[in-house]
């Protein structure tokens, strides 16, 4: 039989069914380990007692320690870990969004090794280290057995808290077969730039890229986010709400270029759910976006420059060569990335840990 990993997931409503992080789960081999989901939904919705003031007072508490992410139906869900763990016991804990849990538990797992076996604990983190000092308590930091992140920036970040040698850096993957080029795309001489999402997006250059070539009459901004709402829209700039999964894929799909200005970064499943759909990119030149597109793929643009943004979307639309150059190689990129081939890494992660725990 298998060994036991539990992995406990935030559940982001925003993500649909082929998206996010916890997609490797579909691809880990069910003959070493039997694995158990426990999915958090965000917010305190979850939290048994309606006193406002006890709720108001464990959230200022919770703020105070430096976990500004973390939420009520979080610390439920902690203590819901550690009911089974006693309970049923389990072979190794995963967080996958570390921002939002391994608070509690390292404390909890820590004390009880004085008395049982404990199983190895790992977390995730998502956001970019300028981000990360208001989002963990760094104590608890220190008590995981391995922390696993998703560039090198936050390696860095997390060498002040755990040696190196529990700190691994794996990229994120994307569903490549969901995602993927349509079989036949609709011909147009339009020129189709897609921006999508709100964490982290650089709204306020797409806006003035798009009026710097309002003149090009064949070239479109759609944008899918709530967001574009703020600002006054050029004509060229369409924007786009509630789509469900299959309509986003067809608009990448029907598009020519993911446009994505960023103002910061680690792993961006728009990004990769637009290459793996053939799309080059224009993007920032930020090292986080540089590890997931290293080569022909994209066009990295320093400090957002909207001249130099506006110039790289003109010379794709004035080269439709290498337009379709740069999406040949944005698809094969995305199949490096995919999870068949990330998956792997996780469950070698994994077997690392349990092994160090039987010797």
């Amino acid at each position: 039989m298998g060994k036991k990993i539990l992995l406990v997931r935030t559940h982001y409503p925003h993500w649909a069914e082929h998206s996010g992080y916890h997609q490797f789960i579909r691809y880990m081999s069910s003959e070493e380990f039997v694995v158990d989901v426990q999915v958090v939904p965000m917010g305190d919705n979850q939290f048994p007692l309606s006193n406002g003031k006890v709720r108001a007072s464990l959230k200022h508490l919770i703020t105070k320690a430096g976990a500004s992410a973390y939420e009520l139906n979080d610390l439920i869900a902690e203590l819901s870990v550690m009911k089974k763990w006693w309970s049923t016991g389990f072979d190794l804990v995963h967080c996958l969004d570390g921002e939002h849990s391994a608070m509690l538990l390292p404390f909890v797992l820590r004390i009880a090794r004085m008395f049982r076996s404990v199983p190895p604990m790992i977390a995730t983190y998502h956001q970019p280290p300028e981000m990360l000092s208001s989002l963990l308590i760094k104590k608890a930091v220190r008590l995981l057995d391995h922390v696993v992140v998703l560039s090198r920036e936050q390696k860095s970040y997390f060498a002040q808290f755990l040696p190196t040698h529990k700190i691994s850096v794996i990229l994120h993957g994307v569903d490549a077969d969901y995602y993927k080029p349509a079989l036949k795309r609709k011909e147009s001489e339009k020129l189709r730039c897609i921006s999508v999402g709100s964490w982290l997006r650089d709204y306020r250059s797409v806006i003035e890229v798009a009026k710097m070539l309002e003149s090009y009459t064949d070239i479109e901004f759609h944008v899918v986010s709530t967001d574009i709402t703020k600002y006054d829209l050029p004509k060229n700039v369409y924007p786009h709400f509630r789509l469900d999964e299959m309509d986003l894929v067809r608009m990448y799909q029907q598009s020519d270029i993911l446009f994505i200005p960023l103002l910061g970064a680690t792993a961006n499943n728009v990004l990769l759910e637009g290459i793996a759909c053939g799309l080059p990119v224009v993007s920032s030149d930020l090292p986080a976006v540089k590890a997931y597109l290293p080569g022909k793929e994209a066009i990295l643009v320093k400090d957002n420059n909207h001249e130099l943004l506006a110039n790289a979307i003109l010379g794709l639309y004035l080269n439709r060569d290498g337009l379709v150059e740069m999406g040949t190689h944005a698809r094969q990129r995305s199949l490096e990335l995919s999870w068949e081939k990330i998956a792997p890494q996780l469950e070698s992660l994994y077997a690392e840990l349990l092994s160090r725990c039987t010797r």
